[in-house]
């Protein structure tokens, strides 16, 4: 009975905050402004970034099982594979996380809201 009072209040919380989301999504979209060519650009990096740098990373897993796995290898290579596999996936994460940093931190600096300077209070006025 606690099991079912559970998951009723669990599936309760997870539609309320889908719709929620919904909302907030829904409300932002209409205050949207078009985008910049600099914005585009930078957000397609870092998406990208990320996603070359994850699929790098599990490409280099895979060698890396395939090696300890491998019946076709020779013992004496096993070791050697699976350092160049685990090498490799290092070096994609490095390699996705060098990307991403910067072009996450260019895209800030382009979104982030610039204020009039006309709109600025001055100081005391004398």
């Amino acid at each position: 009975m606690f099991a079912l009072g559970f998951m009723s209040l669990w599936l309760l919380s997870t539609v309320a905050g889908l719709g929620a989301t919904a909302w907030l999504i829904r409300r932002r979209w209409r205050q949207r402004k078009p985008a910049s060519l600099g914005i585009k650009l930078a957000s397609m990096f870092v998406a990208t970034s990320a996603l070359v740098g994850a699929v790098g990373t599990c490409a280099g897993v895979l060698k890396a099982f395939g090696a300890v796995g491998g019946e076709s290898l020779d013992p004496s290579q096993k070791a050697r594979v699976l350092a160049q596999g685990i090498a490799e996936a290092m070096n994609w994460t490095a390699f996705g996380i060098l990307v991403w940093l910067p072009s996450t931190l260019a895209l800030l600096l382009l979104t982030r809201s610039r204020k009039d300077p006309q709109t600025q209070p001055r100081g005391p006025s004398t």
